[in-house]
């Protein structure tokens, strides 16, 4: 039985080797050109060029895979090299062809594009607050939702990139509504630069002319500076003060907590009382920033476990139809007016309080300094942040956060006592409270 290779250094005198097969056909790959094949059957030797590409279903939207085929010449009527030579102007014949069937169904909308980055990021396990912020950035009017219905390619030519530098001004001067400025302008940006490379990427969206050009091309993003709102040794007391004269113990305990855990705002929103551990003194973060991937447990202190303890009994009195289930369960009475689907949860955009010196993201940074006055080690104050240790294989990649448990416990104790003693050193007359 005679042997056909799947690829090979086609010649001439080898193909004319090759006898005609009894049923059937048989393709060999040309080690030399890419793309290109001979086809061997019952009755001829034939050239054709074919390549794999990924096209888009156009009732899904997802990509799938599909071999494009076309035949070009006989043998031996085309030898080898004159069937090289054919071969790349055949074969972009044939994607052309079969990207004009495709039609506009390879080019979404920011809309579509959006939806298929989404199911790739849940996919992936990402958290449900990086999906949020980039939903709140493509699907809002006074963001980027006024292109929701409009065909990504078009925000890649010249009248579309410099309607999206013209855009991002304008979000940044606070002309397209409520919650513009600087940062969202740049936010927005960004997440149209992602969603678009995504969708070219997956072959959702053409090719721009220019391969140079993108949506965001013209943008020139606005200065971020890094926020200083951390608070030093001096300010605790003051929080303290302003803490204890919170009306709202349910959102007066997160905010607490926040400071005592150094937990993310977002993450602790999400946090349930099936997360906490008591008898094994941890606090389960299933699904912080970065994922489930990044998943990890925060030890509990004796003040954090009275904290979790007073944020359940004020719950019970505020939110009794949420107070079993969530741990720092929202306001019902801030919800939109007219909207049933109140779920019991906090929003992850109104963790600042304004009554307190200090809140939300700036209690993580104030966290961080607590770290250093408590002596804790770099490397365990990164854990327990849930820090990024990318790069670093001594601390990030040998060892395991359960096999120094202990000593994340201790560290922890070492910064809510620090904490504890520096904000009871109140001004004289406040009223005390126990931790």
């Amino acid at each position: 039985m005679n042997k056909y290779p799947s690829k090979a250094h086609l010649t001439d005198a080898m193909i004319a080797k090759l006898p005609l097969l009894a049923s059937g056909q048989k393709l060999i790959a040309d080690a030399k050109q890419p793309g290109l094949y001979l086809k061997i059957g019952k009755t001829a030797k034939s050239w054709c060029v074919q390549r794999e590409v990924q096209l888009i279903d156009p009732e899904t939207l997802k990509p799938k895979r599909q071999t494009v085929r076309r035949a070009f010449g006989s043998y031996p009527e085309l030898g080898v090299k004159e069937a090289r030579d054919a071969a790349p102007a055949a074969l972009a014949e044939a994607l052309q062809e079969k990207g004009s069937q495709q039609g506009d169904r390879r080019d979404v909308t920011l809309a579509e594009g959006w939806r298929l980055y989404r199911s790739a990021l849940e996919k992936q396990g990402k958290s449900a607050a990086t999906v949020y912020a980039y939903r709140n950035a493509v699907e809002t009017d006074h963001l980027l939702g006024i292109w929701r219905d409009r065909p990504l390619s078009e925000l890649a030519t010249e009248t579309g990139m410099n309607a999206v530098a013209a855009r991002h001004e304008k979000i940044t001067n606070g002309e397209t509504g409520k919650g513009g400025g600087a940062y969202a302008a740049n936010g927005a940006m960004r997440t149209l630069r992602v969603v678009y490379n995504w969708c070219r990427k997956m072959g959702y969206t053409p090719a721009p002319a220019d391969p140079e050009h993108h949506p965001t091309l013209r943008v020139i993003y606005n200065p971020e500076e890094a926020r200083e709102d951390a608070m030093s040794r001096l300010d605790l007391p003051g929080w303290w003060e302003a803490y204890q004269g919170m009306s709202n113990r349910v959102r007066a305990e997160f905010q607490l907590f926040l400071l005592l855990s150094g937990m993310r705002s977002g993450s602790l929103v999400d946090a349930r009382w099936e997360h906490v551990d008591v008898r094994g003194r941890r606090f389960q973060v299933p699904a912080p920033k970065g994922g489930k991937a990044k998943a990890y447990d925060v030890p509990l202190t004796r003040p954090m476990l009275a904290c979790l303890a007073r944020a359940r009994r004020a719950a019970r009195v505020r939110s009794p139809n949420f107070a079993d289930r969530i741990i720092f369960p929202g306001d019902a009475t801030k919800a939109k007016r007219g909207s049933n689907s109140f779920t019991g949860q906090m929003s992850k955009f109104a963790t600042k309080e304004p009554k307190l010196p200090c809140s939300g993201h700036g209690l993580r940074h104030t966290y961080r300094n607590a770290c250093i006055w408590a002596g804790v080690e770099e490397s365990l104050s990164k854990k327990l942040m849930n820090h990024s240790q990318k790069g670093d294989i001594h601390s990030g990649t040998y060892g395991s956060r359960e096999g120094i448990a202990p000593d994340l416990l201790d560290a922890q104790e070492r910064i809510s006592s620090t904490l504890m003693d520096l904000l009871r050193q109140q001004k004289e007359g406040a009223r005390p409270m126990a931790a």
